[in-house]
């Protein structure tokens, strides 16, 4: 017998979790947050989260969330409705009318802890986050009976607060009871039980390992993943309704997929029903991104979830992957091999033996070389700690353009799976917003929104969100045929086919928050390079020649269920859709597999006299896939100056050469060093922003490029809207200008897309007229010879050709002082090499000399004020300083307020300027009344952007505890330096030794951030 409990309860909330006391009526199955009760959002909601900045409302970037009328926004996760963390009490009358020993209350989704009393009498309690509490009633006689029930959803045991069945990141503290709740007497219990059993009889899987892939249902699989974390944008809670999770199976499936790993959660039960009717494959995880190490209690907490989830789910065909955790901490290879040996033994037990395998753990390397791995069915990371990749990567650029990730699984046994692959972002079309009706509030997008509107950008919104999509998909290409070139991987799990709510907001979905196309790639488009058969070529460069001929070998990773043959495999290579090379091999598909040889082609580029992209088409079957080339033909005009008698033009890297220029009414080029870019001009790349910029914050974020591309600048070198692979070479040695200031109708040709936190309104090409002089700027060095640089040498041609002609007529007109404003000598310090003292620890002096923003440089002490003295070789005239917070720093802990500006007179200091930093990530610049000449300057911080005795997770031996911070007092520059003033008529930026195109921040510097460094 099951009694229905669904209806109206009473709550009553906690005091002291409560400003004050609540209580009423709640809907159940329902969420108290959804309906009315918590608190309101303020700014020190005690958010669960231990990966955000928790000053962020100090930032600059975030005021209009902190300041507005309608209620504080947040940027790092779209928020609920209400927040509650504590106990909450729910109660009701329920007429029982039969006779039974014992019942059950059955909670199929809630969280952490539910106590049951019974007409003031307490029965137990039950505790998980992955499956239903079922907690027994004894004495319970016929008749009206109280039930009471108190749902505990604060922390139970030291989990990570960032695990997904725990953390507010995409909304996994609600409080209440959720999909079936009931009283089951012991039949319908027994009846429950054997149903599972039959089902499972009816629905048979075998899955093993063997000879290093994985088996299943006798046929080789290859599984083809996305991340899944548990969010419900509209309803809060797990949806237990079948046809939602229908929805989702359809959907994965659409796109080439057949796996889902839910991050650090169980699904419920509905979404084990749809996947077995879909045949997409699953991997839960037991609730936990923790720590484990022998011996502490948290592996007994992992073995009740374990069983718990077998139980209950362990008779689904679909259920063939189990992983205990996220990312785990401490000692954890050992104790966690156990566990897989423990679960198996378990399976076995309930009888469900053969039907799943396992792994130790999802993501981290192991403490072994990949050959030498024991105790564990298959591998599940993005990096093997060996090889001659940067820790062992098998995922990112190093198995892009042909290659693959074989040397990072030398001597591997065990099939592997590619952890949480490609998070490359895109911008956010804040269309999207509208979309949010239900639980989950888009505080987020509207303070990205707000960004952008100030910065100009708002009305460019559809076009930067689909050129940064179109760039996107492009990595992900990369990334995806990398792994299905790869010996020994046998699957990836995307981080995430759909946009990530928390944790910073990640963007990183082909798909929004609801699963919804964006507009810029269709499921046909990603099958391409998505789906169980995937042609794939190995070519080393997209950007070729003409003067080249290129040999491309082809493969097939194929793992289908038609039988197969030896087929014909037809390639051509097209231009504007025309075939201008075709031919035609064959591969054997007569057993799936991945690395089946179809044959080779031969690519003659030397027949084009023009720069032009092309097509290499290539068929097999119903499969297509394609790749862009971008050709170059032998240069026409030489570098340097480019003479038109009519209409002479000046190619020149000085602004004082382009100043002489403009001023006698000549078309001027400029094209500055990359050293003389002020710090308000951050360095560009075709790769965009991974996962995040709140979590992985760093000075160059771009995430995509928007051309003009019908403007004639492109006459001789085509280009998508999106850019393409030709940019690569060129963004990489190019810096984005900040345009803030500049008139809006001003023609940027080339717009590099910031990150929408800090939403810089940036240019890597632009014209205008100064004086009666015509300008076009572009912020890339485009030296190096046709055969070096086939890509930047031809768009500097065909900026100068374009230059020189008729069509060159800017009518937009800009002050000399404004370029001026985009100038900086970014080595002057280095150049200078002032002696560095500190009043408190400080350190280190070289990333304070170095002029490179992704190092910093920090001074702490016990109490303000601290101190940090340049000490100059000969008195140096300056008229102010030039202040770059911390780039890359999450918490933003050393972001300086009160500062006093000192210059040295004799043995003494004379005050020069006093004032208020901004927090946040923009430059700022301190200038003093006039120009200050001295051989020393002291800045004193007299005050940060801290809150003493703030609390801050942190990672110990039994798992994660929240500790008061530090007291300290931190101060942190990615850049402080004089701003030095003109000399000798030159602008400060062209002093001596300051032509560089060589700059410090090209080289790769690791992330902070562990979870995320690649």
């Amino acid at each position: 017998m099951k009694i229905d409990l669904s209806g109206w309860w009473s709550l009553r909330l906690e005091p002291e979790c409560a400003a004050e006391p609540q209580h009423g009526e709640i809907r159940i199955p329902g969420i108290l947050q959804a309906q009315g009760f918590g608190e309101d959002i303020s700014l020190d909601t005690p958010w669960v989260s231990g990966l955000h900045d928790p000053l962020w409302y100090q930032r600059k970037e975030y005021a209009f969330g902190a300041e507005n009328p309608d209620g504080v926004k947040v940027p790092f996760l779209a928020q609920p409705p209400k927040h509650y963390i504590g106990k909450a009490w729910y109660e009701r009358s329920v007429a029982v009318t039969e006779e039974c020993e014992t019942w059950t209350l059955f909670i199929e989704l809630t969280r952490w802890r539910s106590q049951v009393w019974v007409d003031g009498v307490y029965q137990g309690e039950d505790v998980s986050l992955c499956a239903a509490h079922q907690i027994p009633i004894h004495g319970m006689k016929p008749g009206i009976h109280r039930i009471t029930v108190c749902i505990d959803n604060s922390f139970q045991y030291p989990y990570r607060p960032d695990g997904h069945g725990v953390s507010d990141a995409l909304g996994g503290t609600w409080n209440g009871m959720a999909g079936e709740v009931a009283l089951l007497d012991e039949e319908e219990l027994e009846k429950r039980s054997a149903a599972r059993l039959e089902y499972a009889k009816q629905h048979p899987r075998n899955i093993k390992v063997q000879d290093g892939r994985f088996w299943v249902d006798g046929r080789p699989e290859y599984f083809r993943g996305t991340h899944f974390g548990g969010d419900y944008p509209l309803t809060g809670c797990p949806s237990v309704e079948l046809d939602w999770w229908r929805q989702m199976m359809k959907k994965v499936k659409e796109w080439g997929l057949n796996f889902i790993r839910f991050h650090s959660n169980c699904p419920p039960e509905a979404a084990f029903a749809a996947a077995d009717e879909a045949g997409v494959y699953l991997q839960p995880e037991c609730g936990m991104w923790n720590v484990f190490s022998e011996g502490i209690p948290m592996l007994e907490v992992l073995r009740r979830e374990t069983r718990k989830i077998l139980e209950q789910f362990g008779h689904h065909p679909s259920f063939v992957l189990f992983s205990p955790t996220n990312e785990p901490g401490g000692s954890w290879y050992g104790p966690l091999k156990q566990w897989v040996k423990e679960t198996r033994a378990y399976d076995e037990e309930l009888g469900y033996g053969g039907r799943r395998v396992y792994t130790a753990q999802s993501g981290w390397f192991y403490d072994t070389e990949p050959g030498k791995i024991t105790g564990t069915d298959y591998l599940y990371f993005h990096r093997s700690a060996y090889g001659p990749y940067l820790g062992g990567n098998i995922r990112n650029s190093e198995g892009w353009k042909g290659k693959d990730y074989a040397p990072s699984l030398e001597g591997a046994s065990l099939p592997v799976i590619c952890h949480e692959l490609g998070q490359w972002c895109a911008y956010p079309d804040f269309s999207v917003i509208e979309r949010f009706t239900g639980y989950l509030r888009p505080g987020n997008y509207e303070i990205f929104r707000e960004t952008a509107r100030k910065h100009g950008l708002l009305e460019k919104n559809k076009e930067l969100a689909f050129c940064s999509g179109k760039n996107q998909v492009m990595m992900y290409k990369e990334d995806l045929e990398a792994d299905f070139r790869t010996p020994g991987l046998y699957g990836f799990e995307l981080l995430d086919l759909h946009d990530y709510l928390g944790q910073g907001t990640a963007l990183v979905g082909v798909l929004d928050p609801f699963w919804q196309e964006k507009g810029y790639v269709t499921p046909q488009e990603w099958k391409q390079f998505c789906s169980p058969l995937v042609l794939l070529a190995r070519i080393p460069s997209y950007v070729v020649t003409s003067r080249e001929v290129m040999d491309i070998s082809l493969e097939v990773c194929y793992f289908g269920r038609k039988k197969g043959e030896i087929e014909p495999v037809f390639w051509s290579l097209l231009e504007d859709g025309r075939e201008m090379q075709t031919g035609q091999t064959q591969v054997d598909l007569s057993a799936p597999g991945k690395n089946l040889d179809a044959g080779s082609i031969r690519l003659d580029f030397r027949r084009w006299k023009k720069n032009t992209s092309l097509v290499l088409s290539v068929r097999c079957r119903d499969a297509e896939n394609h790749w862009d080339f971008h050709v170059y033909a032998d240069p026409v005009l030489k570098s340097g100056r480019a003479e038109n008698p009519k209409h002479p033009v000046l190619y020149t890297r000085t602004w004082t050469e382009a100043l002489r220029g403009l001023s006698k009414g000549e078309a001027v080029v400029y094209s500055p060093y990359q050293s003389a870019l002020g710090y308000q001009c951050p360095p560009l790349a075709l790769k965009p922003v991974f996962w995040n910029a709140q979590m992985g914050p760093s000075w160059g974020r771009t995430v995509g490029l928007c051309c003009e591309k019908e403007h004639p600048v492109f006459a001789d070198f085509p280009t998508e809207r999106w850019g393409g692979w030709q940019w690569e070479d060129i963004l990489n040695q190019a810096r984005g200008m900040d345009m803030s200031g500049f008139p809006e109708e001003l023609c940027s040709m080339v717009r590099p897309i910031d990150d929408w936190n800090r939403g810089l309104p940036l240019s890597m090409m632009f014209e205008c007229r100064v004086g009666e002089g015509r300008l076009l700027v572009v912020s890339a060095c485009l030296e190096g010879s046709f055969s070096e640089r086939p890509a930047a040498y031809s768009l500097k041609q065909s900026i100068c050709r374009y230059a020189a002609s008729e069509a060159f007529c800017p009518t937009v007109q800009v002050a000399a002082e404004q370029i001026e404003n985009l100038l900086f000598p970014d080595f002057w310090m280095r150049e200078k090499q002032p002696e560095i003292r500190t009043e408190g620890t400080g350190g280190p002096v070289s990333a304070l000399l170095d002029g490179n923003p992704d190092n910093a440089f920090f001074i702490e002490a016990e109490h303000y004020p601290m101190a940090v003295e340049f000490h100059l070789k000969q008195p140096e005239r300056a008229a102010g300083m030039v202040y770059l917070p911390e780039q890359r720093s999450r918490m933003h802990e050393g972001d300086i307020r009160e500062y006093r500006i000192l210059a040295k007179e004799g043995d003494g200091w004379r005050t020069v300027l006093e004032g208020e930093a901004e927090s946040g990530s923009y430059l700022q610049k301190f200038f003093f009344a006039e120009p200050v000449e001295a051989d020393g300057f002291r800045l004193e911080v007299l005050s940060g952007y801290t809150r003493p005795g703030r609390m801050e997770w942190m990672e110990e031996k039994d798992g994660w505890h929240q500790r008061a911070a530090s007291a300290g007092c931190r101060a942190e520059f990615s850049i402080l330096s004089l701003i030095p003033v003109e000399k000798d008529g030159r602008n400060p930026a062209e002093g001596e030794n300051f032509g560089q195109d060589e700059v410090p921040w090209k080289k790769a510097v690791r992330s902070k951030t562990k979870e995320i460094d690649d």
